[in-house]
């Protein structure tokens, strides 16, 4: 069975307007900065964004509600000229939030970014061109507790021992 976190875990996209933590957010980048890296350049970086007029810009970016309801965003960067696997690095940091995140009972969600919105959040937020953005992670108290992962969502039809 696989651990609580990852049955638990579902995107959330509507949060209650409760504080998160300091402490909690230092476990949930702490956990993003725990993630496996190629050749463990451990380069990401993490913007924390709590102002809600940054928020409302960058809401008015990517049109999401959640984005600017959402308490926190969590936004994390790479240096493009220290990473051979950019894209990867953040995703698997990613990842860990997402779990760490569900272990301390807040929601999150994955918001893509399109090659324009990169430009434009680089502005609002002030990234160096040598660094890649591809998502941001709003962070929150749920509004509805999401129904766990069951194993009636399991499919085993989608293994393929040795080949397809």
């Amino acid at each position: 069975m696989p651990i609580k976190e990852i049955l638990n875990r579902r995107s959330v996209r509507e949060f209650k307007s409760d504080e998160v933590s300091e402490e909690d957010l230092l476990e949930i980048i702490k956990a993003g900065q725990f993630a496996p890296t190629a050749h463990n350049t451990k380069v990401v970086e993490f913007i924390v964004v709590k102002n809600q007029k940054t928020k409302d810009r960058i809401f008015e970016i990517v049109g999401q509600e959640y984005v600017k309801t959402a308490p926190v965003l969590i936004v994390p960067i790479i240096d493009e000229t220290k990473s051979i696997c950019p894209v990867e690095d953040i995703s698997v940091a990613s990842e860990n939030i997402f779990l760490q995140a569900t272990a301390l009972g807040l929601g999150s969600v994955w918001k893509n970014l399109g090659r324009e919105w990169q430009i434009a959040i680089k502005n609002i937020l002030n990234i160096p061109d040598t660094h890649l953005v591809i998502n941001i992670i709003p962070i929150g108290y749920p509004k509805l507790n999401p129904t766990p992962h069951t194993d009636s969502e399991f499919s085993q039809s989608k293994i393929h021992p040795e080949t397809w």
